[in-house]
């Protein structure tokens, strides 16, 4: 520095320390991220609905109004179909459906040499126990078992005896290994009660979530109500807690149950009479005033597969055709007892009795060794439940009863038997890390875990009144409530995300009452009052209340951000009234594309027993989903590659121009989509040719999800196509899948102005913009950019 002016050497002196401090300001600036983000989702908020509310009655949704002052309020157009799998597992990655394998609740599968119905968005299967993790003693094998044990045991007793006890080593030694042996045979059964195959449901999307790129970058990600993210690995960062997809704890979707003393009803148990859904009603038993019964967990899969084996074994045996005559006798009888144990445990699962003991007000009600007194209208506590398998394992559960009614005879309902987040199974985790469930109980409570928390099917299935799916919502609404709460007051966190569910289910139900075009409205039902958070309300006023519940949510949210955070609120769809059901293999008969089996009967009615495919070109299956009998790809296919475009370009245009005759010409779509033109990726083939946009109120039937045809008797006694279009009688009256997507809009608020695209927000810009404003880079996987946040 010597060498240098005077002057110059004065002005690096000060000014290079001057720029280092700036360069490092700067680097540290860069390093941090702008805030925190904060989303909510509320499944099914529908734009326009909460427009018009807000805009009716702005003194019932200040949250919303402040933030569409102060910040963003835009309709948010999610991917087709607009159905929940699709939608939320589209919104948490960033991609279509056709990369994340998603495509629906209900997809094309293949019996035999015809399509068929499947579930689109779980997988029920069977999974080797080396595919699992945390079984409760390892996965050896049965020889690697005994060995170990036999080692050990000949190890303990042998340095027991011979230096403790100082005898020979010969004594020492022959003691061991006769110990030693019996512990290799223990070994042996004791892995044997670890079953080979364990039952699961799966979860088919391909794609990583949002918070697993940012929990790789170190972002400490916390979700609460995951959709469509059940049984997926997560990074340390990130804790999940799944939704939507999530089974009972019997491995079903929602089993729920139904007791009653009538003795007019049907369903004597073990059986039961099963519902048109998922539900089962059981007529209690009475012995000299006591009533009795069984509540039935999972089957025993572990002996089912133990039986089987049997089976298997003997019938090889019973095949051989050197058999003796005494030994084939005795194989028959032993192969007729192992099938009658077997029909057995396809009729009866693991049980736990059922003791109710009614007075006047109300009952005792006993379930296993757990008792409690409740009032005729109460909600017990939370029962909670062991189903044991075998002496290893047990399936642990939680659920509620109701006491409907003890008088002329005891009605009692009991809720679907949830898996306990304090345990759930080894094979069937809720929650990543796995114990990221029982830490929430310990945090804020025991809360019910299947994946669709809400009494929709009871209600559909004319079981129960909407008064009681509402106190489910409420309750419902309550836990989860109780979840953000005790995230929001933390700071263990970097991007909280959590998930309502019950915006959605009250508008599946309760339509009816708030639109006045509907077929079941009814004023003097629609007046009806009940409580809900404590106001009287009016069935009618069930959807505009739900709103509000979502505004004063988002209001908890809202007081306990930081500055710099970004709070989103977002829907995977929105919602319309259901009034009319168009059935779509009727229009593909009348059109010509659909041929029909001579001399149609009404059990070829379902499934697709009623097709000619050697005749047909097209046939509709799932929400909303048309599928060309293509040749090569369909077991009977027809339409060859070359009129595949032309096909599909005239059924385009044609549904584009159906129209309904006995509606004054109303038109059944407001859009088709071709599903190559809008999606992309490895998983495009397990969607349809073409998915349909209906025009609200039309929605496809509930025949035609399940590939049916909608059939009735003619004036000659002789089974016929209905007729196109059907009143929509079902209390699950309001609706949103295979509707148009601009019509069925979800919600997209923001606590910052956004520069929205020309083209609309969609969900699929979600996802980039939660990493982009973590610094998070933006995976080349992701089909949009992030959003401009101001």
């Amino acid at each position: 520095m010597s060498s240098l002016p005077r002057s110059l050497s004065r002005f690096l002196a000060l000014a290079v320390p001057l720029v280092l401090l700036f360069v490092a300001h700067a680097g540290v600036v860069r390093a941090q991220a702008p805030g925190r983000v904060v989303m909510l989702g509320f499944d099914g908020a529908d734009a326009r609905t909460l427009d018009e509310l807000r805009r009716a009655r702005p003194e019932a949704f200040p949250n919303v109004n402040r933030l569409a002052e102060s910040g963003t309020f835009a309709p948010l157009l999610v991917e087709a179909p607009p159905e929940s799998p699709v939608s939320w597992a589209a919104l948490n990655t960033g991609q279509n459906p056709g990369k994340t394998g998603v495509p629906g609740f209900v997809k094309r599968g293949f019996m035999g040499d015809a399509p068929g119905p499947e579930m689109g968005h779980i997988k029920m299967e069977e999974v080797p126990l080396a595919s699992v993790e945390g079984a409760p003693i390892p996965s050896w094998s049965p020889t690697v078992f005994a060995l170990a044990f036999g080692v050990l045991a000949f190890a303990l007793v042998f340095l027991f005896f011979r230096f403790l006890l100082r005898r020979s080593a010969l004594l020492a030694g022959l003691l061991a290994l006769g110990v030693a042996v019996a512990a290799a045979i223990g070994g042996v059964q004791l892995r044997a009660l670890l079953p080979e195959m364990l039952p699961k449901s799966s979860n088919p999307n391909q794609a990583r979530n949002f918070w697993d790129y940012a929990a790789d970058a170190g972002k400490r990600c916390v979700v609460l109500g995951a959709v469509q993210a059940f049984d997926m690995p997560a990074p340390p960062s990130a804790r999940v807690l799944s939704g939507l997809g999530v089974p009972d704890a019997r491995g079903q979707i929602g089993n729920w149950f139904l007791y009653t003393s009538n003795p007019k009803e049907s369903g004597r148990q073990p059986a039961g009479r099963p519902t048109t859904t998922s539900g089962t009603v059981y007529r209690l038993d009475d012995y000299d005033g006591e009533l009795e019964g069984f509540v039935y967990g999972p089957k025993n899969f572990w002996l089912s597969a133990r039986l089987n084996a049997v089976k298997d074994e003997l019938e090889e045996e019973y095949q051989s055709p050197s058999l003796p005559v005494e030994r084939s006798v005795e194989l028959y009888q032993q192969l007729r007892e192992v099938k009658a144990e077997l029909a057995d445990l396809d009729k009866e699962a693991t049980s736990l009795p059922l003791e109710i003991q009614r007075d006047a007000t109300g009952a005792r009600v006993k379930i296993g060794d757990q008792e409690q007194r409740l009032e005729v209208g109460e909600w017990s506590e939370y029962y909670e439940l062991t189903f044991t398998i075998n002496p290893l394992i047990a399936v642990h559960a939680i659920t509620r009863a109701r006491l409907i009614q003890v008088e002329p005879h005891v009605e009692m309902f009991l809720d679907v038997l949830h898996i306990d987040p304090r345990k759930p199974p080894f094979w069937q985790p809720i929650s990543r890390p796995t114990d990221f469930s029982a830490q929430l109980v310990a945090e804020t409570g025991l809360y019910e875990t299947y994946g669709w928390p809400t009494l929709t099917m009871p209600f559909k299935d004319g079981e129960i009144e909407p008064e009681l799916l509402m106190e489910d919502v409420e309750f419902t609404l309550g836990w989860r409530e109780d979840m953000l709460r005790s995230y929001l007051a933390r700071d263990d966190w970097d991007c909280l995300f959590s998930v309502f569910s019950t915006t959605d289910r009250v508008q599946h139900m309760m339509y009816m009452y708030y639109d006045e075009e509907h077929p079941l409205f009814d004023a003097a039902e629609a007046d009806k009052t009940f409580t809900f958070f404590g106001e009287t309300i009016r069935r009618r006023d069930a959807i505009p209340k739900i709103y509000e519940q979502v505004d004063r949510v988002i209001g908890l949210a809202l007081d306990a951000l930081e500055p710099d955070d970004l709070f989103l609120v977002c829907s995977d769809h929105g919602f319309q009234s259901f009034r009319k059901q168009v059935h779509v293999n009727n229009w593909l008969v009348e059109e010509g594309y659909l041929a029909l089996k001579p001399g149609l009967s009404p059990r070829q009615a379902n499934l697709f027993g009623f097709v000619d495919w050697s005749r047909t070109k097209a046939y509709s299956l799932g929400m909303g989903f048309i599928y060309l009998n293509l040749e090569g790809r369909e077991p009977q296919g027809i339409v060859t590659a070359a009129e595949r475009d032309e096909l599909l370009d005239e059924l385009e245009a044609k549904l584009s121009a159906a129209t309904d005759p006995e509606n004054d010409d109303a038109r059944f779509f407001n859009a088709v989509y071709r599903t190559e033109e809008i999606h992309s990726g490895d998983h495009v083939d397990l969607e349809g040719d073409l998915i349909l946009g209906f025009a609200p109120p039309y929605r496809v039937s509930w025949s035609a999800s399940a590939g049916g045809l909608y059939v009735v008797q003619d004036d000659d006694g002789l089974t016929v196509p209905g007729p196109l279009v059907t009143d929509n009688n079902q209390t699950w009256s309001g609706g949103h899948v295979s509707m148009a997507l601009p019509d069925v809009a979800g919600v997209f608020l923001s606590n910052r102005a956004v520069t929205l695209p020309k083209t609309g927000v969609r969900s699929l810009h979600l996802a980039p913009t939660i990493l982009n404003r973590l610094g998070v880079a933006v995976p080349a996987a992701m089909d949009l950019p992030a959003l401009e946040v101001r």
